[in-house]
């Protein structure tokens, strides 16, 4: 793993980028930094490689199709834009010859790297304090759930403690894939999305 050169000044899933919601107008534009304390955060595994960070680098923002499909879901579930946060549950860019986005890496089998991204998740969780956490394919829902120390659920839908935070957690397949899926198979996905937001606003209320 290789630490990240520099911080995107757009959009960017964090630690790659500030991991603030930006509208397709500013894309490449800094954020105000208003973190959304109490909202929801969106979680991939890792932020890819260092050779494909490094392409970033005049640019300043990251939009692959991750990033478009991802709002789009959020869109057609009517979720508050503002209140999100988007980050990665392994820390650090792939820096190996030839690796790709799309390869998988074996984190559990380093001890210690593991338990130092979990330490910093954790730490993100405490200080963002959300009421719904949204884990984005099955890569990062197992490292996540290691990060939990549970044993992986059948269920998409539950809750679970990060640290001293205890959360709704909705587990949903990767958005990169969208572009495989009918009009009504993103239609599911978008109810079963605003079902986990009405679930949070519930968990809230109580």
């Amino acid at each position: 793993m290789s630490p990240f050169p520099f911080e995107l000044v757009g959009q960017g899933f964090f630690p790659g980028g500030d991991g603030l919601w930006r509208d397709e107008t500013e894309l490449n534009l800094p954020s105000p930094g208003f973190l959304p304390v109490g909202g929801t955060v969106f979680v991939e595994n890792d932020f890819g490689t260092l050779s494909s960070f490094l392409k970033l680098r005049s640019r300043g923002f990251e939009n692959p199709l991750t990033w478009k499909h991802l709002k789009e879901r959020i869109r057609r579930a009517d979720l508050p834009q503002r209140e999100m946060f988007f980050t990665n549950g392994i820390v650090g860019l792939r820096s190996s010859d030839g690796a790709r986005a799309l390869d998988k890496r074996m984190w559990q089998n380093d001890a210690l790297f593991m338990d130092f991204c979990r330490e910093f998740f954790v730490y993100q969780m405490e200080v963002l304090k959300p009421r719904l956490v949204i884990i984005l394919g099955s890569t990062a829902k197992s490292t996540l759930m290691t990060f939990a120390r549970i044993k992986p659920e059948n269920e998409n839908t539950f809750r679970a403690s990060f640290g001293a935070h205890r959360t709704l957690w909705f587990c949903t397949s990767h958005p990169y894939g969208d572009f495989n899926f009918s009009d009504s198979r993103k239609a599911a996905d978008a109810i079963a999305l605003r079902a986990a937001w009405d679930l949070h606003v519930s968990g809230q209320r109580r």
